[in-house]
């Protein structure tokens, strides 16, 4: 059971680090086109 709580939290860190690593280049694709559309 220790085993698999261990990979399941590790699974799911590594998936929370890829969520916010794609929401981190998400927002600055957005903020390079806005500032795009101002200049």
């Amino acid at each position: 059971m220790k085993l698999l709580r261990l990979t399941a939290l590790k699974t799911s860190s590594s998936m929370l680090t890829l969520l916010l690593k794609l929401i981190i280049n998400f927002l600055n694709t957005i903020r390079k086109r806005v500032k795009n559309d101002k200049d």
